[in-house]
């Protein structure tokens, strides 16, 4: 059997269910499991988060079912325990999308622990109780957490309801005590999560119920294009740490499928890339509030710069972008000096609260895609950047991005080893992108070490 798995979501739009899941992991840590938490589609800067330093989500919307399939048994090999929610209500499409959270589930036969607002509700309930197991037959809605009860009486009200449709109840949030309908999901810069919350959470939902639903899962078979290969590969290093959030931990697994060996690198605290790194990953979210003191590793930055320049094959995606130019302003008006490889300067506007869905189109060859390749992506930071230029003596952008207003022209950077872009794409979105990228790892190793040996 595959990892216990248990999967919240809403019956409509909310953060809670995020809330509580990831309340959820925090108790479950510290009673010593080992927990892995996914969010189903990417989230905003601001909630962008987990222990393992790095954002954990899902999205059909990036890649096929199979790739769905093997990200999440090769992230979650190993656990005890696997947590999955959403703030879309279980049979909603977010913008854009082809999935929902029910088709998700159906997917991963995952268990489905649905979160109620019972704000205002009584003997009516019995209805959406009713239309929502209707429509929720073809996969296993295990149970329920009320939520937004007013008191004892309206919970004796309701809890029939539940019984005759043979729906456990496993919590139950009292209005007033721990997270609401209007919850904000947790931040990276929320953590730890306040006592007060997973008190409330621990009292009120039965971890025990919660533990057993999740073993009602089913089997996913492992996924053979995910096997690790990594041993004597390139050496690849991937920024994450405090104040730079990596795009996605599961694009971890995607790089070693194809061969690469990964090591972490603390932009924060490394002062020089690793000795014989052939390849460099900056994809992720750079925070706002870490952006200057990022900037005074002025070391590491200039390590950076160097071998860029030298044409180590890198991926500066999202906020990594921005680390290439040689000024940003954040959002406090204060401006550092970066690794200046790109001639241009950002202001960073707005960190969006809804990452927005776009398309990458290369207009020539490069490091990732052939010429006329397009790959889903997305955006989840507003900065405007003035004084790009193509690379070398070109004169028309490597990559356009569709999809948002004002996007139809040039977005980013992209040679031979470099490509530069505020947009975020996952190494899964497209067959071949990750082996395409360690295959020019290796060549450079090739190039610069093999001689030494």
């Amino acid at each position: 059997m595959s990892t216990p798995r248990l999967m919240l979501v809403p019956t409509h739009r909310t953060a809670l269910a995020d809330a509580v899941a990831a309340s959820l992991a925090e108790i479950f840590t510290a009673r010593g499991q080992q927990v892995r938490y996914h969010h189903l589609g990417p989230v905003g800067p601001a909630a962008c988060w987990d222990r393992w330093e790095g954002s954990s989500f899902l999205d059909p919307s990036l890649y096929g079912e199979e790739a769905l399939i093997g990200l999440y048994e090769a992230a979650t090999r190993g656990a005890d325990l696997s947590l999955l929610s959403t703030d879309w209500g279980v049979l909603d499409n977010p913008p854009d999308a082809r999935w929902c959270p029910a088709s998700v589930a159906r997917a991963l036969d995952s268990p489905v622990l649905l979160m109620v607002d019972c704000r205002k509700w009584a003997g009516g309930l019995c209805l959406l109780t009713a239309g929502f197991k209707a429509h929720l037959d073809s996969i296993n809605l295990a149970g329920v957490v009320l939520t937004g009860i007013a008191d004892q009486q309206q919970l004796e009200l309701v809890r029939p309801i539940f019984s005759s449709a043979e729906v456990p109840i496993v919590g139950c949030l009292f209005a007033g005590d721990g997270p609401e309908w209007d919850a904000v999901a947790p931040g990276a810069w929320g953590l730890p999560l306040d006592a007060e919350v997973l008190d409330a959470v621990a009292r009120q939902i039965d971890l025990r119920g919660v533990a057993k639903l999740a073993g009602q899962r089913g089997f996913l078979p492992s996924q053979s294009w995910l096997t690790d290969r990594s041993s004597g590969g390139p050496l690849v290093v991937v920024a994450g740490g405090k104040g730079f959030g990596l795009w996605s931990r599961d694009s971890i697994e995607v790089l070693r499928a194809a061969g690469a060996q990964v090591r972490r690198l603390d932009l924060l605290e490394d002062v020089t890339l690793p000795e014989e790194t052939a390849g460099l990953i900056l994809a992720g979210t750079t925070w706002p509030s870490a952006l200057a003191e990022i900037a005074m590793n002025t070391s590491l930055l200039d390590s950076i710069a160097k071998s860029v320049r030298g044409g180590l094959p890198t991926l500066a995606l999202g906020g990594g972008a921005l680390l290439l130019l040689d000024k940003v302003q954040d959002l406090l008006g204060r401006t550092s000096d970066l690794a200046s490889v790109v001639p241009a300067a950002a202001e960073i506007l707005w960190e969006l609260n809804e990452p927005v869905r776009v398309e990458v189109r290369a207009r020539r060859d490069n490091l990732l895609l052939a010429q006329g390749e397009t790959v889903p992506a997305w955006v989840l930071t507003d900065a405007e950047i003035t004084g790009m230029t193509a690379l070398g003596d070109r004169e028309e952008p490597a990559l356009t991005i569709g999809g948002i207003a004002d996007a139809g022209g040039f977005d980013g950077l992209a040679s031979d080893s470099l490509v530069c872009t505020t947009a975020l794409i996952h190494l899964a979105a497209r067959s071949g992108l990750a082996s395409r990228f360690v295959r020019r790892c290796t060549a450079y190793a090739s190039r610069h070490y093999d001689a030494r040996r």
